[in-house]
């Protein structure tokens, strides 16, 4: 009988000789003993693509890590600085509002008889100086100021010297305003007030071709007012034919207006009028 020795050297000697046999490929376990049968692999063989991608992806953007944070530093530095430049913007253009505001609380207020054209005397000397001074102010406002600020300014400086009386001044604020070249309706109004002071002026084909400008730059309503506009003034010229086709076009593309029946009755008056 063996002694412990001698037993535990046999099974260190059985144990080498189980590990010196042949392997066997786990590809082949599962082919059910038959040698014929084609291998069946584990499904922990199959090669995971979206893990080796994601592997060759993480590995290109460590290799350029420096080309990485300087792309993503140069972007938000744009968006800063896009961003610091649109509120500074927004609070210059809030700082002239506040100015114009300030004129509009000092100026004399407007009375009924004065609004309507009632007021057969005119107004106090006292007043109209007060007025011309914030005509002066707001210009002051508008020549420092730019975009839809510069074009209020100019507007309301217009409007404060029609107040007073000067003509003159009055459409040499509305043409200042008119030149800033605002889109949309800041323009439109702009370009109207400028225009209205060419019709009264006797200047209608210049005031024609100041709505013809800002045309293309709106849109609904203020569109149709324009069209409207430029109908009544070649009317108002004397350009029956002109006003005729301006008339029937406005009939023609906007039915729907709540401007169309004005085009009607334009267009009626000179039916009339042959």
């Amino acid at each position: 009988m063996a002694n412990r020795k001698e037993r535990r050297a046999a099974a260190r000697k059985k144990g080498n000789d189980e590990n010196n046999g042949e392997a066997v490929e786990p590809d082949a376990v599962l082919d059910g003993g038959n040698p014929g049968a084609p291998a069946m692999p584990f499904p922990d063989h199959e090669e995971d693509v979206l893990f080796k991608t994601q592997m060759k992806v993480l590995n290109l953007l460590l290799g350029h890590w420096k080309t990485g944070l300087a792309i993503v530093g140069g972007v938000l530095l744009v968006v800063l600085g896009v961003g610091s430049y649109q509120n500074a913007q927004i609070e210059e253009q809030r700082g002239f509002q506040a100015e114009i505001a300030d004129i509009d609380r000092r100026m004399p207020v407007e009375t009924a008889e004065e609004r309507f054209g009632l007021n057969t005397e005119g107004i106090l000397p006292e007043v109209k100086a007060n007025i011309e001074e914030g005509a002066r102010r707001y210009e002051a406002v508008a020549g420092g100021a730019n975009g839809s600020a510069a074009v209020a300014a100019w507007i309301k400086a217009g409007a404060a010297w029609q107040r007073a009386g000067d003509a003159e001044k009055a459409a040499s604020a509305f043409k200042a305003a008119h030149g800033v070249g605002a889109s949309g309706v800041v323009g439109w109004s702009a370009a109207s007030q400028y225009a209205a002071t060419q019709a009264d002026a006797g200047d209608v084909a210049a005031a024609i071709a100041t709505l013809t400008t800002v045309r293309p730059l709106v849109s609904g309503l203020e569109a149709d007012q324009t069209d409207l506009a430029i109908a009544m003034l070649r009317e108002e010229s004397g350009d029956a034919a002109g006003a005729k086709a301006a008339y029937q076009s406005f009939i023609d593309t906007k039915p729907s207006s709540v401007l169309v029946e004005q085009a009607a009755d334009g267009l009626a008056r000179l039916q009339d009028a042959q």
